[in-house]
């Protein structure tokens, strides 16, 4: 493996397993203070309104928050069917995890959209009909803004392809075996797997012969420290700078296997890597503690790079950290049971913390006070949309401590729900009651007002057929 100061690829291999340790959200849970308008029936029917921030549920078929305070709108429809969030400013959508599509809307009331159904349909536009652009893969695509190029066409792919970035424009001809590609400064032809050459005027220079067996090349031609390789496929491969303070080597080196033996230094990082039994040995270090990995694959990995630290015990125990602007992180899991992920997002303040048993129980909680403990979880990850929908429906207990300083407990799919303040109780068993207990009196109703008393009033109220009281 050629010597690297880039991110150890354990790290990054962890990292992009659990991305939602990296990213903040909007919270799509009610943070208000005010006194909820609360109305349900079982687990079917939900609806909650505080201040600006509303919820409704027709579950397992329709669940909607929204946050009129961050214009923050969620919706899901038999999840994970259908899922959507979107604000004043952008949207992002999931069918079955599969189907995708992101937006970005403009005050003058123009959108972009990306649709996606991976890897086979791609839909998109902008504010012009130039942005816009539509493919179905592999038989035709014309794709503007994707994979980091302006444009990319193909038909029958790999039949023909072609595409374009800033000045540079590439053709192929059966990819990978025929590519011809030139603008003012790069030069590019590969005749696969015979010869190929790859060429940017003062940047670098790579060529190869009978890929991947011959390959040699010099790069970072326009940096103070230039460096070459070469490379004789399987045996040797080594990368050198041009005034010998970066150097590494590797022996009997193979793609995702890694090398029988492999070293590295860069005297300007003070980093150093050692590999050994192709990925079952790996150490790197660092003179400045920026950098520090060990592997010993499968039973044992640590790694820590540009403050994210990461390390496992076998296959099933996984502990994540991240310190950084946007989020101080620190994550446990051992898979697939159990998760606990603790979460800082110092530019809004906010903390949360996630723990989860599954399947028996969850538990979470944040600093606007709220608290959830479920039993039953379907899924084994967190996935907050999911279980609002579908843990009520199979939770055995269900307990919440809401920011307004409300609790609420309910039992065997919400079979016994109840709600109370010091000042406030409120029970429900579907069809069989509805109770309200205040200071001033109680009132009972069965069937929603088929019989009912009421003595909160200075006269008590006796309801009978639902609209008639005396």
């Amino acid at each position: 493996m050629l010597f690297s100061t880039k991110k150890p690829w354990f790290l990054v291999l962890i990292f992009g397993l659990l991305p939602s340790t990296l990213f903040a959200k909007l919270p799509t849970h009610f943070t208000n203070q005010t006194p909820s308008d609360y109305y349900q029936f079982w687990f079917l029917y939900e609806a909650e309104k505080r201040g600006s921030q509303s919820l409704t549920a027709f579950r397992p078929f329709y669940y909607s928050y929204s946050d009129k305070t961050t214009a923050l709108e969620s919706r899901s429809y038999v999840m994970p069917i259908f899922y959507k969030e979107e604000t004043n400013h952008w949207y992002t959508w999931t069918s079955l995890f599969f189907f995708t599509g992101t937006g970005i809307k403009h005050p003058e009331g123009e959108e972009e959209e990306d649709t996606t159904l991976m890897p086979f349909f791609f839909w998109g536009k902008g504010e012009s009909l130039r942005e816009s652009y539509f493919g179905f893969f592999p038989f035709y695509g014309h794709l503007r803004s994707k994979l980091s190029y302006s444009e990319i066409k193909f038909a029958m792919f790999p039949v023909y392809a072609e595409w374009k970035y800033k000045t540079y424009s590439a053709k192929s001809v059966l990819w990978p075996f025929l590519l011809i590609g030139k603008s003012e400064l790069r030069d590019d032809f590969r005749l696969f797997p015979f010869y190929s050459v790859k060429e940017h005027l003062g940047r670098y220079k790579r060529q190869s012969i009978l890929w991947p067996f011959i390959q040699w090349g010099e790069e970072k031609l326009n940096k103070k420290e230039p460096t070459s390789y070469s490379f004789f496929f399987p045996f040797y491969n080594r990368k050198d700078s041009q005034d010998g303070n970066m150097k590494s080597r590797a022996f009997l080196w193979f793609p995702i296997l890694n090398s029988l033996f492999s070293y590295g230094y860069d005297r300007k990082t003070g980093h150093r890597n050692y590999s050994a039994l192709f990925i079952f040995f790996q150490y790197g270090t660092s003179d400045k503690k920026d950098m520090e990995k060990i592997v010993i694959f499968p039973f044992y990995g640590y790694s820590y790079f540009a403050n994210k630290e990461a390390e496992y015990i076998t296959p099933f125990y996984i502990r994540l950290t991240q310190n950084t602007s946007h989020l101080k992180a620190e994550d446990l899991f051992v898979l697939p049971f159990l998760s606990i992920m603790n979460q800082e997002f110092p530019q809004t303040g906010r903390k949360d913390r996630y723990i989860k048993f599954w399947p028996f129980f969850r538990i979470q909680e944040d600093s606007e006070s709220n608290y959830v403990f479920n039993t039953v979880s379907l899924l084994p990850v967190r996935f907050e949309a999911f279980e609002d929908v579908w843990d009520p429906i199979f939770s055995i207990v269900e307990y919440k401590r809401e920011s307004n300083g409300e609790k609420r407990i309910n039992l065997v799919s919400r079979l016994y729900s109840q709600r109370w303040t010091d000042k406030k109780t409120s029970i429900h068993i579907p069809l069989l009651a509805e109770i309200q207990i205040e200071e001033s009196g109680f009132s009972y109703q069965f069937l929603y007002g088929f019989l009912g008393i009421d003595t909160r009033k200075e006269k008590s109220e006796i309801q009978i057929l639902w609209l008639l009281k005396v």
